[in-house]
């Protein structure tokens, strides 16, 4: 929705620059079309910080679901460990039993 905004208002823009090159004169055209030239640039950047903080975050998502993934991982190896250890005991003691 807010890319839709952002490139109705570049078109907006863009009919003024062209209103102002083509119904104005003298300096009032010039300083109309370096206005609506600034007003472009910006909508334009905000559409590349836009795509750039959409794929940022999706990154930084990607990444907490791999920390998530890594410290559930780690800890099944240590409850593993522990299984083993644990059998490991117990195998000790039967075998001293007998």
């Amino acid at each position: 929705m807010k890319k839709f905004v952002l490139i109705v208002l570049m078109f907006l823009t863009v009919c003024g620059a062209v209103y102002s090159y083509i119904y104005l004169n003298g300096n009032i055209a010039k300083v109309c079309e370096f206005f609506l030239g600034v007003m472009f640039g910006i909508f334009i950047m905000n559409i590349i910080v836009f795509s750039k903080n959409k794929k940022i975050n999706s990154y930084a998502r990607e990444l907490e679901k791999e920390s998530i993934t890594s410290s559930e991982n780690s800890s099944r190896v240590k409850v593993l460990e522990a299984k083993i250890g644990v059998l490991e005991k117990a195998l000790e003691n039967a075998l001293k039993g007998k």
